[in-house]
């Protein structure tokens, strides 16, 4: 089997079909780590399936209004559009929706390595080489984000996909230890969401938050005095930046014909938010990647009982 992509989707494919000896392609030369946005889980069965420890935590959430001073816990309609259309250019569900204070798990910080360990990867393979190159044989497990795939493999039927890019900052806030979200559906110049995982705090932009004009330090104090009423000391400033960060579904028969068709045509099984064009977390990959397992279970019986030629 091979698993194309080393992100947190591929990694925990190869975990979990072990059993196939997947080797992981990956075109970039080290394991990537893309996520700099939030990451948690709603449940904690990625934990138990690897024998990973997660934090169980209580999660509360609140939204910005308009007035770019007051927090509330009820939001109306028009600040889930407004939150909408700063993240994604469009007006759909987004997960503002929903601020209820929930049960969250919560990843080690070792997770990506975690992840990786006894995985095989094979590093700087090209993924257009890769598929000229290959001939109808083993499963492939793909990552790959769908327009993308279409492209390589020569899709003849592509629709108009869009999506926006995002940008996180992250830094490590001092005596610090809670569980909480801030939405922010005003206000272009500012991010639309910002969070704290115990002592990471993390801003989401829809723009490049590192411009001439943008001071990231000035975002992290801003909002410090925010949300707990002073500033805080922290450090360890970073910023990441995700190309496919907020997707905008394309029509569900559309994608669904495209993932059969790569299945049928080439042996590939699409997996992760990107590569099926869908909004889902890492918790739904792992039903996905049953699901996987079990086709690819049913076409193997099938081609093996399938009549040899002069039979």
């Amino acid at each position: 089997m091979i698993v194309i992509g080393a992100g947190q989707a591929g990694l925990l494919a190869a975990r979990r079909l072990a059993h196939h000896h997947p080797v992981i392609i990956e075109q970039q030369e080290t394991l990537p780590n893309n996520h700099g946005a939030l990451l948690r889980f709603r449940t904690d069965e990625i934990a138990k399936s690897l024998g990973i420890e997660f934090q169980k935590v209580m999660v509360y959430k609140g939204v910005l209004c308009e007035d770019q001073r007051t927090i509330t816990n009820s939001p109306t309609i028009r600040d889930f559009n407004a939150y909408s259309y700063k993240t994604t250019k469009r007006i759909a569900p987004r997960s503002i929706i929903n601020i209820e204070h929930a049960v969250r798990y919560v990843a080690p910080i070792n997770f990506i390595s975690n992840l990786a360990s006894g995985t095989n990867i094979q590093y700087g393979k090209s993924l257009q080489d890769y598929f000229n190159k290959r001939v109808n044989g083993e499963p492939i497990v793909s990552t790959v984000p769908m327009p993308i795939l279409m492209e390589t493999l020569h899709y003849p039927f592509k629709p108009s996909f869009h999506y926006q890019p995002i940008w996180s900052i992250n830094c490590i806030l001092a005596d610090t230890e809670v569980y909480q979200t801030l939405y922010v559906p005003y206000a272009d110049d500012e991010p639309y969401r910002v969070s704290i995982t115990g002592n990471k705090m993390t801003l989401e932009f829809a723009f490049d938050p590192n411009g001439d004009d943008c001071d990231t330090y000035d975002y992290v104090n801003w909002y410090c005095d925010l949300i707990f009423g002073r500033n805080r000391s922290f450090g360890n400033v970073t910023i990441k930046q995700q190309d496919y960060g907020k997707i905008v579904p394309i029509d569900d028969n559309e994608r669904q014909k495209f993932i059969l068709w790569a299945t049928d045509k080439f042996n590939i099984y699409s997996l992760g938010r990107y590569a099926t064009w869908r909004q889902l977390l890492l918790d739904d990959v792992m039903k996905d990647i049953a699901l996987i397992s079990k086709m690819i279970l049913q076409r193997s019986d099938y081609r093996r009982h399938l009549p040899t030629e002069g039979s």
